[in-house]
């Protein structure tokens, strides 16, 4: 239809060549190899989320005929925005067929995938380039199996699927030479399924990288007719509006669920510090990564490098890889760069994207400025908050240049026996600087989540009729730990089985919407800080019965069931927990290795009119709002054993108030003044409106307001104008407590 033949026999060889990347990324995965059915690769909530939007994706759209952007079946019942999430819901159609043998199974496969077809099809853009087969061949391994790329792959499913990134790049490049319809269309399905099968973030990518390369071409003359053509402007035209048609029942989708509130979300996260959190070390790309199952020990003495987060900071280019680059520079130098400027311009122009915001030299922030600020001002496209992942496209070019070298030396050594050892000894040595086999168990615990069964139990929930939600504990990240959405994300991937909402999850991109739904209900709070080794405790200014507001919001929440992940809590902490639930939901229905499952049919209907919700004292956690004074004095000689009883509040410090109906309430409370200070002063609003100020000392005063609730949140704030913003030099309140009144 679009002028192509196929002939086998030219299939062949690249038949071939996949094969060889299959035995590759069999054998360099072979824990997943032995294990495809029941081991994945990665640890954390990142992994069970790549493995729940496989499901969810033909989920909601085959079960439950809904937009797949927007689920109240995570944070039930205010739902999730995943419009901005990292979803690839191609790879959740194209797994359905996979999903019949298990979902892990089907993760492998998709994972596994991605490195062949990331190889073959580098392979086929450095062929086009080079014309040489074995040169293309290692070309394709260093992009396939590039330290960067690997240790996004273990978890990030999107960007284990970057394969269509240099297919994108070759069939641009064939249209702009040939301006052939079956090109445009090769450009066009490759965007498609880079931003689909991968993310938005490669999309964007892809976008820019044809932005320089058409800069590029304009800006030379001897390449600027090959833009200024007609037959040009009309592929360009078929490409663009290929991408259309295909992309339009995604992007409608994405558009319907892109609010305000998630772009607010988005852009909270897309600020220059969080860029430089996630922006790679110029040491990096010159030490073997951590996971490195042979080198691993050069990187010791350079953890600054890569933290907080290795799987973004790992970007270790390699020694070989950089020589035979060299090799090319060298010789291409000498042609002026005739035919790979482009390819120059594009490694440096990425090299400089990946740096982020300030170059980093050894853990350390210098003022020399990258162009990421540059672009990090481009509306849309500072989506895309990790520099690091620029290397991705940096490692491509690499990939080119390395091939060249390997043409280079083979001209150098025609006459030389070693000319057919060179692609060899490369190849050997690359496979040996990236190598990523998890030689020892502590890279095995490393690199590979283990146990992906899931107890029969929640097959049993699922099959139960009704309109019901779950909720799982422990249900808040756990920031003490290595790990630490581990069990949220497990939580996500229980949900596969027993699918009913769940209060609660794990997103890449969580607002504080969410997070409040979670913190204010007590018992998720109490499971917070059991395990935090803090005990049972429900850190809290308020007085109340917290098993009667917990009660309360699990009837609002319309919660089924709620259970109890045992491997988060060692056996004291079970017990305590255990027991709590037990004294108000009565005896668990089910009791395995893994979970606890309670029913919450034994409650009241109806145990309360009216709840108090706040942010708790979460140690280690950025949701911290009220603090107890024994955490905060520090030995300040103005803590007394009020102070030390009392909760502060961060400035401003909220205490929000749930109510079905129309309350009058009369709110007391003891205040005391902010630790470090004799006296103070701090507003109270009501809903946003100015009730008094309260005057503070060091000895307790009782204060108190009579209100009329809303229906619904209502909220207190503590406002100090004098005091920092997000300081806890407000106010320290105690015995806060609710009172109706007629």
């Amino acid at each position: 239809m679009l002028g192509v033949k196929i002939n086998l026999k030219e299939l062949k060889p690249y038949a071939i060549i996949a094969l060889a990347y299959l035995l590759l990324a069999l054998i360099i995965f072979w824990p997943i190899t032995l294990n495809i059915a029941s081991t994945v690769p990665g640890a954390g909530g990142d992994t069970f989320q790549s493995m729940w939007e496989l499901w969810w994706v033909p989920y909601s759209l085959f079960v439950l005929h809904s937009n797949p952007y927007l689920t109240t079946y995570l944070f039930y019942p205010i739902g999730a925005n995943l419009a901005t999430q990292t979803m690839a819901p191609l790879a959740g159609l194209v797994s359905m067929i996979l999903q019949p043998a298990g979902l892990p199974f089907a993760f492998n496969v998709i994972f596994l995938l991605g490195f062949v077809l990331s190889g073959l099809f580098t392979y086929l853009l450095v062929f086009h380039v080079t014309k040489h087969r074995w040169a293309s061949f290692i070309a394709g391994f260093i992009f396939a199996f590039s330290p960067m790329h690997t240790i996004q792959a273990f978890g990030h499913l999107q960007f284990t699927n970057i394969e269509f990134l240099p297919l994108f790049l070759f069939f641009f490049l064939k249209m702009i030479e040939e301006k052939k319809h079956a090109h445009a269309v090769g450009a066009a399905l490759s965007f498609v399924l880079l931003t689909f099968m991968g993310d938005i973030e490669q999309g964007l990518m892809a976008m820019l990288m044809a932005f320089f390369v058409l800069l590029y071409f304009l800006a030379l003359k001897e390449h600027r007719r090959k833009l200024l053509d007609k037959k040009f402007a009309i592929s360009l035209a078929e490409m663009a509006v290929v991408v259309l048609v295909l992309s339009s029942p995604f992007i409608f989708g994405i558009l319907s669920a892109l609010t305000p509130s998630a772009l607010a979300t988005v852009n909270s996260q897309a600020n220059t510090m969080y860029n430089e959190l996630y922006s790679p070390d110029l040491l990096s790309f010159f030490v073997p990564s951590s996971f490195n199952g042979m080198l691993s020990f050069l990187s010791g003495g350079f953890s600054a490098i890569i933290s907080p987060a290795a799987s973004e900071r790992t970007t270790y280019i390699g020694y070989s890889v950089i020589f035979l680059a060299l090799v090319a520079l060298v010789y291409e130098y000498k042609e002026k760069f005739k035919s790979v400027g482009l390819f120059l311009v594009l490694l440096v122009l990425f090299g400089l994207l990946s740096i982020g915001p300030y170059l980093q030299i050894n853990g350390n922030i210098t003022i020399v400025p990258g162009i990421y600020q540059i672009y990090h001002l481009i509306p849309v496209f500072n989506v895309l908050r990790e520099p690091g992942r620029f290397d991705l496209l940096l490692e491509l070019f690499f990939a080119i240049f390395a091939a060249i070298g390997i043409t280079v030396l083979e001209k150098k050594y025609a006459s030389s026996s070693i000319k057919k050892y060179i692609p060899a000894i490369f190849l050997i040595l690359i496979i040996f600087e990236y190598n990523s086999w998890p030689i020892s168990s502590g890279m095995l615990n490393k690199m590979y989540t283990f146990n992906t069964t899931i107890p029969t139990a929640y097959y049993e929930i699922g099959r139960l009729g009704g309109n019901f939600s779950v909720l799982m504990l422990p249900a808040l990240p756990n920031y003490s730990s290595t790990t630490p959405d581990l069990y949220p994300g497990r939580a996500l991937y229980y949900q596969t089985a027993f699918q009913h909402p769940l209060v609660g999850g794990y997103a890449t991109r969580v607002n504080a919407t969410q997070t409040f739904l979670l913190v204010n209900m007590p018992i998720i709070a109490s499971a917070y800080y059991l395990q935090n080794g803090q005990g049972l405790v429900y850190g809290s200014p308020v007085s109340g019965n917290y098993s009667n507001s917990t009660a309360f919001l699990l009837g609002v929440y319309n919660v089924g069931f709620v259970a109890v992940d045992r491997q988060a809590y060692n056996t004291s902490e079970l017990q305590q927990m255990a027991s709590y639930l037990v004294s108000f939901l009565g005896y668990p229905v089910y009791q395995g290795n893994d979970s606890i499952i309670f029913p919450t049919n034994k409650l009241v209907s109806s145990v309360g009119t009216f709840m108090t919700e706040y942010t708790p004292v979460l140690f280690n956690s950025p949701y911290s709002v009220w603090q107890p004074g024994w955490v905060l004095c520090n030995n300040s000689p103005y803590c007394t054993n009020d102070t030390l009883n009392a909760y502060f509040g961060a400035n401003p410090a909220f205490v929000n108030i749930y109510t079905p109906n129309y309350t009058r309430l009369n709110i007391s409370f003891r205040g005391i003044a902010p630790i470090g200070t004799a006296n103070g002063t701090v507003g109270l609003y009501f809903n946003d409106q100015f009730v008094e100020y309260l005057n503070l000392t060091l000895v307790p005063r009782n204060f108190s307001v009579a209100e009329v609730l809303n229906p619904g949140i209502n909220s207190l704030l503590f406002l100090s104008s004098n005091s920092t913003a997000g300081s806890y030099s407000n106010i320290g309140i105690s015995n806060l407590t609710f009172k109706k009144y007629s």
